[in-house]
């Protein structure tokens, strides 16, 4: 009975852990340590768990303690992820993620496929706070808010 805790102890730590791990890669990397921040650009690719997102150049923010306080994907951003059991695919201009709060901004022409849902958005902004479940979408005069969806037949 011990072995079997101490196996399913070990692995779920092995689990939390490794779901905290973030995967970069780019062309190029540089950082400025004074200010915290790291730059990776040139086909910058980000994967955490079952998220990815692929852009020209992503950016992470630092705080005190090293810890990602912000990424920033810029530049014909791709992306697919799986939030709350909801998985979204898309793409846009640029995208911030704040880890702290679970918030999403997508900016300048934002496609977001809802697969789970079977939804589409269309947008100029799209804020997603994760925590709350509040979705927050803003089109402009050239191109307004398309909301694309299914409904249930009436029987």
């Amino acid at each position: 009975m011990k072995k079997r805790f101490i196996f399913l102890y070990i692995f779920l730590f092995v689990v939390v852990v490794k779901a905290d791990v973030v995967d970069i890669k780019a062309d190029h990397f540089y950082a400025n340590d004074i200010n915290k921040v790291a730059f990776f650009e040139g086909n910058a690719e980000i994967k955490q768990g079952n998220n990815r997102f692929k852009a020209f150049k992503v950016t992470v923010y630092f705080n005190k303690k090293r810890k990602a306080r912000k990424y920033e994907a810029k530049g014909k951003v791709s992306f697919n992820l799986t939030e709350n059991g909801i998985s979204y695919r898309g793409k846009t201009n640029r995208v911030v993620y704040s880890p702290n709060s679970s918030k999403y901004f997508f900016y300048g022409d934002v496609l977001l496929v809802d697969e789970t849902n079977n939804r589409t958005i269309k947008a100029q902004i799209i804020e997603l706070d994760l925590k709350t479940g509040l979705a927050d979408i803003k089109g402009n005069n050239k191109r307004p808010v398309h909301f694309r969806f299914e409904i249930e037949d009436r029987k």
